[in-house]
């Protein structure tokens, strides 16, 4: 006994295995593009992103080290009998030094902050030199202070001394 759609069967038994062939092939193509290109190429690009961050990593520490010894510098600034300008032109070269190795814009995303820290050094070196220059001014408003009330004192003797004289004419 044989069926009638033999045929029908084998054709369709037929496109069914070439279908199912050629999904298959799809399938392999894919794993092997997918598990054999694509992760060799982004495993690159991870490595150069992690050798950027670690290069900035680097220099965010010898950035913070050299920060810290113009910070001790700064603070020398209020010892007493410190030769100002020695310490002022320290000082300067150390920011000048600082500032040259700050990486170009480009090469990393921290750049205004480095920027803003060197300028907030430049702004207090500035500010604590203005503040020595004051240093003996409260000494000064001391002496002024008693001189203006002595002055006071003998210009308030005047005006009763002209009072009186005034009553007694």
């Amino acid at each position: 006994m044989e069926p009638k759609n033999k045929k029908e069967r084998t054709t369709s038994i037929l496109k069914f295995s070439l279908l199912f062939l050629v999904t298959i092939i799809l399938i392999l193509f894919a794993a092997f593009f997918d598990f054999n290109r694509l992760p060799l190429k982004e495993n690159s690009i991870l490595k150069n992103k992690v050798s950027i961050a670690e290069k900035e990593l680097i220099y965010q520490k010898e950035f913070s080290k050299k920060s810290e010894e113009i910070k001790a510098l700064i603070d020398s600034l209020d010892t007493p009998g410190q030769n100002l300008q020695y310490f002022n032109a320290l000082i300067n070269s150390k920011i000048v030094e600082l500032q040259k190795s700050i990486p170009a814009k480009d090469s990393t995303n921290n750049y205004d902050i480095y920027v803003n820290s060197v300028q907030s050094y430049v702004d207090i070196q500035e500010l604590k030199t203005k503040l020595k220059s004051y240093d003996g001014v409260d000494a000064k408003l001391k002496d002024y202070q008693q001189e203006l009330d002595r002055i006071t004192s003998k210009y308030d003797e005047a005006q009763r001394f002209l009072s009186s004289m005034r009553r007694n004419r």
